[in-house]
């Protein structure tokens, strides 16, 4: 063929043939490049069903827009035979790299070992593969035939690009014209003859050797096969061999199902300890103990080149061996006696660092703190100088401290109370009760007028020192200086790289204050966070910033003590300030301040999920970033992404509580009733069923009709400052939405004088705004009207401001409903939920009242991306509602039904908000004028068999509206309405 021209490819050359067809390099005419043109072999030609299973695979294959895929342009036919053009590639298969090795070395006989690749080249192609496996997996592709015959490598300057040949494809290379399976056994090997290589002649055999446990025993598959796959050939790059081997296939079958592969350090004492655990753990042949996505895998490779490159990560062969070889070496050329000595002594030396390098932390270790030894007298250094402390190793992606909150639940487990002091003794129980490998202790003396600081690493198994570290202040100014130079020298002693220390160091005064008593105050605020709550460290925080006005963390600290409590306005000022000092803090720390701010303060919640994302990929450790983006997505109404992120942060850290307490919200949200139920109990079980659950689990089981359950948490929310008030107003929703209005009126009452009780005006105001536009929809209009314009005299927060705007504008206020509007317009121009859902929402209520349902449409698409989201659980579907609501005025019921079916479809994201309680009304009016009536009732006479069946659904959905309002306050305005419209339709 070579010469002639296929549709407008001209061929030049042939590349290898095999089985699965022959390859040829071709010119493509129309675009003027070099392409790969493979044709199949004639039974697939003959077989239509395998032939359309192919094309359909690879359709979906070259939507695979990535650098280390080989990209498939197209596939075409030429006289009955099909054809697939390719991405031309010059470089060689990762097969015939490992073949000739790395290192130059000459091609070995058969079953001969051949050269592994050197670690550098091995992690980066590794890490490469790794990425293209996720992102094909993503899209819900599985390669199945992952072998280094299928990896290609391209020179790359002096780096090297691999790229992954035949996705998609490989599903056929085992499948015969009869499209069976192979046998878990078979007696000789069912794979392809693929071309090697796309630029170089040659037939190289297929081999069964990479087969995952399942492809073997014709399990369906998943993508954890090619992560299988994928360690076999790390295997091999690694050790220059196949991790299973036989003399036939059914051998080779038998070892990769019951035998583990050779250690890679035997066979390469060069391979780093963790790419051996990297290995096994994808060679697991319990999937369910493999490495569950490709992601996961190339983080840990990723972590390894990190490792790797600052010299933490060495061969982990036979040291001790070589140490003594060396050793012996060294004292056959010092002859002399004396010399002789002097050279054990340097040796033992050497064997002593040596041994410490060996003993130091990983990036998988934690690290207990202890209370430092004050033996000074003097206690502003009391807490202050941990703090300091923790505040400078905490700046490192690579160390790891157990959390001030961990701790304290390790001494409750010891019959200590929370926020005992951290003796030594103390240290050393709780760093081996919570598994961690070191324990830091500190202390600091006076001499003179100077001070003596010092810190000691130990390792909590052994009692080995991981490291030690001292430094002299010349006085109490210099102290924290001090104190920053010894915590640097000891980071770099622990293992953390150079480059690591220097990026991620930010001086403890600047990260902090140089006030040693503003810093005393801000870590007992911290402390007192975990020992008592949120709502008694406010005081130490402000009193830190009255004596450092420029001390930015206890800023960040007061917008989350306030978030916890509803105060957002006063949230929103705190986050500004420690946003506006975000240059005084360490990088972990300024992470958290602008996530935060782009929150709570301006309310950029894209902005804020990439400040997450990126403390993430900084911090990868750390579980707050995943609780963030958690909140993040939820607002955006992406509540599966949301549970993602939720579910990630319960792995990292298994003991927060908040992370127990939204994930039971994601669960609600998607209608996962048991799921949340699950996650609940496990909180519980772990002795997390802390107050911030409360009202989530009161809205669990109302969600679930338990009542007895809803009573047991409600009663236990009383009288628990912040958690009562928050009870009274969920329990006021509940009553709204069974039309108890007058019940509900009171328990809102009750909410308001708890908040303002505990001077929480903002949540006082909250409850307000909500209850005024409970009254407006059931019909109470003026009383509605009332409620919200109290709200806003009361705490004008963001919040406040959009229920009340809404509220005003059905009360038919529109004038200060506009007014609302237009302050949120002016002063939050940058925030997500005010552009999207409110300011579209509000506006569209003052359309409808003005009779222009068109417009109320109109202005609600901007909405519709977001409505599944929104600021939170009481005020759910808002738009939705709106939505209905400008159909029934445009006589189109089955748009406006499709809109209020979906507070049904949606019964966990609105919980008890009683908007869903007369979405069942608007449902029932919906169908009404699907059948043809009137907003009174009035049928026409008889209709036909679709408006009949509209009619039937109509009367249902008045009976279920009534059935949930039976007990209902008798005088409620569209109660009477529902009642009289019902009664027409009989």
């Amino acid at each position: 063929m070579i010469g002639t021209t296929v549709s407008h490819y001209r061929i030049l050359e042939k590349l290898g043939g095999g089985g699965m067809g022959v390859v040829y390099k071709a010119k493509d005419t129309k675009l003027g490049r070099f392409v790969a043109l493979k044709f199949l072999p004639e039974e697939l030609a003959k077989d239509h069903e395998a032939l359309e299973r192919l094309k359909r695979e690879a359709r979906a294959a070259s939507a695979l827009d990535h650098p280390n895929i080989c990209t498939i342009h197209e596939i075409g036919e030429q006289e009955g035979q099909p054809f697939i053009v390719m991405q031309f590639l010059e470089g060689q298969t990762l097969k015939h790299l490992v073949d000739v090795g790395a290192r130059g070395a000459r091609p070995t006989g058969q079953g001969e070992r051949r050269s592994p690749l050197q670690i550098d080249t091995l992690l980066d192609l590794a890490i490469q593969i790794a990425d293209a496996l996720d992102t094909a997996h993503s899209k819900g592709i599985i390669h199945r035939d992952i072998k280094p015959a299928n990896i290609f490598v391209i020179p790359r300057g002096g780096a090297a690009q691999a790229k992954i040949l035949d996705f998609g494809l490989a599903k056929l290379a085992r499948v015969g014209a009869s499209g069976a399976r192979p046998s878990a056994l078979p007696e000789a090997p069912t794979a392809s003859i693929e071309a090697e290589s796309l630029t170089s002649p040659g037939e190289v055999m297929g081999t069964v050797a990479y087969m995952s446990p399942e492809q073997a025993r014709a399990e369906e598959l998943d993508a954890r096969t090619d992560l299988f796959s994928f360690g076999a050939v790390l295997y091999e790059m690694a050790t220059g061999r196949q991790p299973f081997t036989g003399n036939t296939s059914a051998m080779i079958f038998t070892a990769m199902l019951t035998q583990a592969p050779t250690s890679p350090l035997r066979l390469n004492p060069d391979c780093p300890a963790e790419l051996e655990h990297i290995i096994n753990k994808a060679l697991e042949k319990d999937r369910r103990l493999r490495y569950q996505n490709a992601s996961d895998m190339r983080t840990d490779l990723v972590r390894l080149k990190r490792d790797t490159e600052s010299g933490r990560v060495g061969a982990s062969g036979a040291r001790p061996a070589e140490r003594r070889s060396a050793l012996r070496k060294r004292w056959k050329v010092l002859v002399p006696a004396a010399l002789i000595l002097v050279a054990a002594a340097i040796g033992g030396t050497l064997y002593f660092r040596s041994r410490q390098a060996m003993a130091r932390l990983t990036d998988k270790d934690t690290i207990v703190l202890s209370d430092f030894d004050n033996k000074t007298g003097d206690s502003v250094f009391d807490d202050t100088l941990k703090q300091g402390l923790s505040v400078q190793l905490e700046q490192s992606p690579f160390l790891a401290l157990v959390s001030e909150r961990k701790v304290n639940e390790t001494l409750k487990l010891m019959g200590r109370p929370a926020g005992d002091r951290l003796t030594p003794e103390v240290t050393h129980e709780v760093c081996l009760r919570t598994g961690s490998k070191a324990m830091l202790a500190g202390s600091i003396a006076g001499l003179g007028s100077q001070y003596v600081i010092g810190l000691k690493a130990v390792n909590c198994n052994t009692g080995d020192v991981l490291g030690e570290a001292q430094e002299q202040a010349a006085g109490k100014e210099a102290v924290l200086k001090a104190l920053d130079e010894a915590a640097v020298s000891l980071r770099g002693k622990l293992g953390e790289s150079l480059s690591s220390v220097q990026k991620y160091a930010t001086p403890v005064e600047e990260a902090t204050t140089p006030s040693l008593e503003a810093l005393k105050a801000y870590s007992l605020g911290v402390k007192t966070v975990y020992a008592k709550g949120f709502t008694t460290a406010l005081p130490f925080f402000q009193r830190a910033v009255d004596l450092d006005a420029n001390f930015a963390m206890p800023y960040a600290w007061m917008s989350i003590v306030y978030l916890a409590s509803n105060a957002f306005g006063r949230a929103g000022e705190s986050i500004r300030k420690a946003y506006d000092l975000r240059e005084k803090v360490s990088e972990r720390e300024r992470f958290s301040i602008e996530g935060n701010y782009y929150a709570f303060a301006t309310g950029e919640l894209e902005k804020a999920a990439q400040t997450f994302e990126l403390w993430q990929q900084t911090y990868p450790r750390d579980d707050l970033p995943y609780i963030e983006l958690g909140f993040v997505f939820g607002g955006l109404g992406n509540w599966e992404k949301a549970l993602e992120e939720l579910r990630e942060a319960l792995r990292l850290e298994p003991n927060i509580v908040a992370s127990y307490r939204n994930l039971g919200i994601a669960c609600m949200t998607l209608n996962r009733l048991d799921e949340a139920e699950a996650v609940y109990r496990q909180a519980e079980e772990r002795k997390l069923e802390g107050e911030s659950l409360l009202q989530y689990r009161y809205l669990l089981a109302f969600l679930k009709g338990d009542s007895a359950r809803m009573a047991q948490f409600a009663a236990a929310a009383m009288g628990k400052p912040g958690y009562e008030d928050l009870m009274l107003a969920r329990q006021a929703d509940t009553e709204g939405w069974y039309g108890k209005l007058k019940n509900a009126h009171e328990l809102t009452r009750r909410a308001m004088d708890s908040a303002q009780h505990n001077d929480a005006k903002e949540a006082a105001a909250a409850d307000q705004a909500a209850a005024a536009l409970r009254e407006v929809e059931s019909g109470n209009r003026e009383e509605g009207r009332a409620e919200a314009n109290a709200a806003v005299k009361l705490a004008p927060n963001r919040w406040v401001r959009f229920v009340a705007a809404l509220a005003l504008a059905r009360a038919g206020d529109t004038a200060g409903a506009e007014k609302l509007a237009a302050e949120l317009d002016k002063t939050f121009p940058l925030d997500t939920l005010v552009r999207r859902y409110w300011l579209p929402t509000i506006r569209a209520g003052v359309a409808l009242e003005r009779k222009d349902p068109n417009r109320a449409i109109d202005l609600l698409k901007a909405a519709s991306v977001i409505e599944l989201g929104g600021p939170n659980l009481t005020t759910s579907l808002c738009p939705a509602y709106l939505r209905g609501e400008a159909y029934l005025m445009l006589r189109d019921g089955k748009a406006a039904a499709a809109e209020f079916q979906k507070f049904i479809d949606h019964r966990g994201l609105v919980a008890n908000f009683p908007w869903g309680a007369l979405a069942r009304l608007g449902l029932a009016r919906a169908y009404a004028v699907e059948a043809g009536l009137s907003r009174h009732g009035e049928n026409g006479g008889i209709k036909p068999p679709l408006q009949q069946d509209a009619l039937a659904k109509a009367r249902a959905a008045y009976q279920d509206f009534l059935t949930l309002w039976k007990d209902a306050d008798p005088d409620i305005p569209i109660l009477k309405e529902a009642k009289a419209e019902y009664a027409k339709l009989k």
